[in-house]
């Protein structure tokens, strides 16, 4: 019974803790600059010391408890034994408090930084109300345009022209974030070097690029795509380390800390990850007024061509080792991760992730909105 109340006593107090973060923006605040670091830098600095994605195998460690606590009902339902019962006993009641603990580590590295201030209200001088104009969206589209264009030109590429990255691809990635930190005071601190998954191929078939696991506080990255979105990819999970959980924000974190690298591999890849929202609101933007759009530079073939989500024989390998349907994958992903957002207030659900272009806008206003036009940022 005394287990009983204090499982209650900590489920609700759980509840309690989610509410508050609805409620206040500066008790979240105060959490995510004074508290989540020092839970989540202890996780990640404890977790790190394995070399493979230790969430991943707690996520399958969750599904053959879930089949165990499946199997030991039936048992019980179809064999009226003692030992039955106790089986099913101890199965729910451990089910039970790994819920509960769960559910405390999802509130606090996952739930509660849903409700924190906006990027941009923080580190933002001022921000435009009133949006912007499709002169200054087409203006944003030509920067990144420029510098894809000037970009792809310079990488060494292999036999089948794809590009190559010769460094550290992990050592980079937090060399990149740690520079963010110099000027972004929540983003400085320790990071892990970011994990490839094991399944990959079933990532693939989400069509994800990386995925934040909050109870294990990792960065991990899909291993079966195009070599040009991992270092975008993997700046933006580690954004999420730091408790920035919106997707938006996250996308516009890691787009400045692969520019601001010195390897054009990295700003490749920033530029990249971000032309394809850009080039979308520019075309809506654009219509059906051809003479518009072809007023402005032109995107590259080999731009085009860098411009995937795997490789084909990268797909043709996933397909082969599939479990489940790549379409029933992709919906059962979208659905969940639609459900996990709206769950915390972001009403966008998926395209939040459009919200970067906002974001940009924002960033650039007063950069490239001037007298005079910066078109490439590196010679």
């Amino acid at each position: 019974m005394k287990r009983r109340w204090i499982w209650g006593i900590l489920f609700f107090a759980a509840l309690a803790l989610n509410l508050a973060a609805w409620k206040s923006a500066r008790f979240v605040d105060f959490y995510a600059e004074h508290i989540f670091p020092v839970l989540g830098g202890l996780s990640s600095r404890i977790l790190s010391v394995f070399p493979f994605s230790v969430g991943e195998w707690m996520l399958v460690a969750g599904l053959i408890l879930l089949a165990f606590l499946a199997l030991s009902a039936l048992l019980r339902i179809f064999l009226k034994k003692n030992w039955t019962k106790r089986l099913l006993g101890v199965l729910g009641r451990g089910a039970a408090w790994i819920f509960l603990a769960l559910l405390w580590v999802m509130t606090c590295n996952c739930f509660v930084l849903y409700h924190a201030s906006d990027f941009e209200d923080i580190y933002m001088e001022a921000v435009r109300e009133n949006g912007y104009s499709g002169e200054e969206l087409g203006i944003l589209r030509d920067y990144i345009v420029a510098n894809v264009n000037q970009l792809s030109g310079q990488l060494e590429r292999d036999s089948a022209g794809h590009p190559i990255c010769r460094g550290d691809l992990s050592e980079e990635a937090v060399l990149a974030m740690q520079r963010m930190g110099e000027e972004y005071g929540r983003l400085k601190g320790f990071y892990p070097r970011p994990k490839e998954m094991y399944f990959s191929g079933l990532l693939s078939q989400t069509y994800m690029m990386g995925y934040y696991f909050p109870f294990s506080m990792e960065a991990n990255y899909n291993g079966s795509m195009y070599s040009v979105n991992k270092p975008s990819a993997i700046c933006h999970e580690m954004a999420h380390l730091k408790g920035f959980l919106q997707e938006d924000e996250a996308s516009l974190i890691g787009y400045l800390a692969c520019v601001g690298s010195e390897d054009p591999f990295f700003r490749y890849s920033g530029y990249m990850g971000v032309l394809s929202y850009v080039e979308k609101e520019f075309r809506a933007y654009a219509g059906k007024n051809r003479g518009e759009y072809d007023r402005h530079p032109c995107i590259l073939p080999q731009v085009y061509q860098d411009s995937v989500f795997l490789t084909q024989e990268a797909w043709q390998e996933v397909e082969k080792r599939a479990v489940v349907s790549t379409q029933t994958a992709k919906t059962v992903s979208r659905a969940a991760t639609t459900a996990v957002l709206k769950l915390n207030g972001v009403e966008e659900g998926m395209k939040t992730y459009d919200g970067v272009v906002k974001l940009l806008l924002d960033y650039y206003d007063g950069i490239l909105y001037g007298d005079v036009l910066t078109t490439v940022d590196r010679e």
